[in-house]
Parts: C-alpha cells; structure tokens; sequence
C-alpha cells in the first residue's frame, strides 16, 4: 500500500478566500439547501472563516460513514479516477483554490467544492452509501456507455434539487458552492422541472456556462430509482 499523499497546507490568502465565500454563500444555503446539509455541516463541524483541516475532517468522515478523504493535485480527475475512488470509499480532496476573480464560479472543482459543496453531504450514511453504490455500478461499464450515468449524476449529485415537505431544497454540491447557480435558479433565471431520466440522458452539460434548465427529484428513494433505471436502460 503506498503512502496517503500529505493534504496540502493553504496560504493567508487562500484561507481569507474561504472566509469570503463562507459569508457570502451562507445565507443563501440557509434558505435554499436540503435539511441533510445542515446535519453533514454540524457533524463535521465544517469551519467558516478558515480551510478545514482534512486531517481531522478524515478521521471525523470514517467514523462517521466509514469513508476517507486522499489529498489529490489532479485539479479535475478524469471519470474513470474519480468512480474508481469512490468505490474505495475514497474521497479525492484537491489542492485548487479558486482565484478572487472566481468567486462566483469556476469550472475547476477546487477545495471550497470539494470540502462545503460535497462533504457535508458524504457525512449523511445514506448518501455515502448512495455514492459508493453508484460509483461501484459505474465502474462496470466502460467509459463510452456511461454518458446518460455521468448527466445522471451531474444534475442529481451536482446541480440537483430534492423536494423537502412540498419545498424545492437545492441538493447538489456545485449549488451548494456555486453562489451565481443557486441564485438564478431561485430567481425563476433557470426552470427547475421535475426530473426525467430520459431528458438528462439527452442532455450535454458544460462547466462553462449557466445550465438552460435543472431538475428536481421528490425524494431520495425516487434518486435510488433514477440508477436503477439507467441500469435497466444500460443493460439492454
């Protein structure tokens, strides 16, 4: 087994651009964002005004759903590398750190993703068991047969909504870190319809522009469907 990759060490001003997207976002999740975010942040104890230490956020995440984090300087992993790790039960924690220019948005996953957009969520056992179960399916097909799975996930795990008690609650990391996504879908800028598996599988998404339209799932068992179902498509 080779030796885990040290987690990298921020500078002042990376952590000072934490603390600004922090207070910026905050507001916005506590309206808009699924209850199981609010229950992933308060067990991991996710900081505001500083770049959490994945070290202890490691060892907080196994204990809590039997998950690790593995420090990785590939700034966007290909599909292959990322579902393979996740079907170790490893999540890739890049080195990235958005630039002040991006604070809205960058197409590049970096650490203010990866640790407010995604982790809360991955300390929900549910969740994690759902990501595993979904990356372990993933890795059974080849990369060519997996496009409908990959728009699967991006707008479900990404950029998707979750009905909560008659309300739409955004439940994807990239809204979660995205300030100008979860914005203009809140503002009627970008339709949220319900979800169809056979228009995701249609669709092409791009990180560099506003998404035409998202969707909403009513709940997550109708999420633990939508995989079933590519399965079902996918094995035919």
């Amino acid at each position: 087994m080779s030796t885990p990759r040290p987690f990298k060490q921020f500078s002042g001003t990376d952590h000072e651009t934490w603390r600004l997207l922090y207070a910026r976002q905050w507001p916005q999740v506590q309206q808009y964002a699924h209850p199981m975010f609010f229950e992933g942040m308060d067990a991991l104890q996710i900081p505001h005004d500083h770049i959490p230490d994945f070290e202890n956020l490691s060892t907080r995440l196994e204990t809590l759903v039997g998950w690790k984090l593995v420090s990785t300087d590939v700034q966007y992993s290909s599909g292959q590398d990322w579902f393979e790790a996740l079907a170790r039960k490893e999540f890739l924690i890049t080195e990235y750190m958005r630039e002040r220019q991006d604070m809205d948005y960058t197409p590049l996953p970096d650490i203010w993703h990866d640790a407010f957009g995604h982790l809360p969520f991955m300390a929900i056992p549910r969740y994690a068991d759902y990501i595993h179960a979904f990356a372990l399916k993933a890795i059974q097909f080849p990369v060519e047969k997996r496009k409908a799975l990959g728009s699967l996930w991006w707008y479900s795990i990404e950029f998707g909504f979750m009905r909560e008690q008659g309300e739409v609650k955004a439940f994807g990391a990239g809204l979660m870190s995205g300030y100008t996504e979860l914005e203009r879908a809140y503002q009627g800028l970008t339709p949220i319809v319900p979800y169809s598996l056979d228009e995701i599988a249609q669709i092409d998404p791009s990180p560099h522009e506003y998404h035409q339209k998202m969707f909403v799932f009513e709940s997550f068992d109708q999420l633990d469907q939508a995989l079933h179902d590519w399965l079902a498509v996918a094995k035919l």
